[in-house]
């Protein structure tokens, strides 16, 4: 369990900007969200320390002209008593971007990023199921992810810091751009923390200030870029996560996935090429909140069918952050074997 730590709501109010504009200033987030600059860098530098938030950077290559990366979600079965042993061989593994320990047949649920679906399905082969400790592994492969944990936020800033804070993120993005030789090079120093100073980049890189600068207002204004703030779900009261697993009807499977992501609570919302067609992750803050988030989805969405739900106690990886058993963070494995090619276009819609 966390240890007792003091999140107020200035802490969560402040996580929340950050996931609306990691990069921010804290002088100008001030202004929006009318407290001192300084007492801002220090919470956030105590919940950084402590592992209760931190900032990760990723590449969304769906708005690049490659072929997309397949997402594999892979359902482990682990050996009576084995399953922390399984979880330190898998976590090191870059591919492997979540590892979720979960309730009911299957002991965890793995979220794999790979080049295709044939390296893909190698991939878990080779590299899961000799395991020592795995009895069995499942491959669900994902067709269409409408929902992703960079856009899951707090909600708890009102709509008018809201505005301010996407109206500064919208001044901060410079010119899109394709991934170049530098743009690539800034990418991997911001992987695990998106703040990272441009003077300490610069300074790795053999670049001056004013080109890494530049380069980095350049990624926050490319679609292809993400960063994102996340944080230890205990600790700003997510008592567990659960994972539901729908079949729709295909000619509504994108109205619905898209629905569904809209809702409360929900971090992950995706199409899957299988007979349960449609995965959900959703956050709850108590157990109870689960029957009435699955009455709204069935109101909303009446020819839908949950198929499995599963509770997740605990999560040991997500996106590349490394997690401490009362769910802080550890340390973060490189996503940097996910990047598209230096020099891929931007993909016309």
């Amino acid at each position: 369990m966390l240890q007792e730590t003091v999140i107020d709501e200035v802490d969560r109010q402040l996580v929340n900007a950050l996931q609306i504009f990691p990069r921010i200033s804290w002088m100008q987030l001030g202004k929006i969200l009318g407290y001192d600059a300084t007492t801002l860098a220090r919470r956030w530098s105590r919940l950084r320390d402590a592992g209760l938030a931190w900032t990760v950077c990723y590449q969304q290559p769906e708005h690049l002209a490659v072929d997309l990366p397949a997402m594999a979600l892979i359902e482990v079965d682990v050996r009576a008593g084995q399953r922390e042993q399984v979880v330190a061989a898998l976590t090191p593994l870059e591919e492997i971007i979540e590892i979720d320990r979960t309730s009911g047949a299957r002991d965890l649920l793995l979220t794999v990023v790979h080049s295709s679906i044939a390296t893909a399905d190698a991939f878990v082969a080779a590299s899961i199921a000799g395991v020592p400790g795995i009895r069995a592994t499942r491959t669900r492969f994902a067709r269409t992810l409408y929902k992703d944990g960079a856009r899951s936020h707090l909600d708890v800033l009102p709509p008018e810091m809201l505005h301010a804070l996407r109206r500064a993120a919208e001044g901060f993005a410079g010119e899109p751009s394709a991934p170049t030789p530098l743009l690539v090079s800034v990418m991997r120093c911001l992987l695990a923390d998106a703040r990272r100073p441009a003077s300490e980049i610069a300074a790795e890189l053999g670049h001056s200030v004013t080109s890494i600068t530049r380069a980095i207002h350049r990624l926050f204004g490319s679609a292809w870029f993400t960063a994102k703030t996340d944080f230890a779900h205990h600790a700003l009261g997510y008592t567990t996560a659960a994972s539901l697993w729908y079949r729709v009807p295909s000619s509504e499977l994108n109205a619905v996935g898209a629905g569904v992501a809209a809702a409360p609570g929900v971090r992950m919302s995706a199409a899957i090429l299988d007979r349960m067609n449609l995965a959900i992750t959703v956050w709850l803050r108590h157990t109870q909140d689960l029957e009435s988030l699955l009455m709204r989805i069935e109101h909303a969405h009446p020819r839908i069918e949950l198929c499995e739900t599963w509770l997740i106690p605990s999560v040991a990886k997500r996106s590349g952050a490394v997690l401490t058993e009362d769910g802080r963070f550890s340390h973060q494995i490189s996503t940097s074997h996910a990047l598209a090619p230096v020099g891929a276009q931007t993909r016309t819609r």
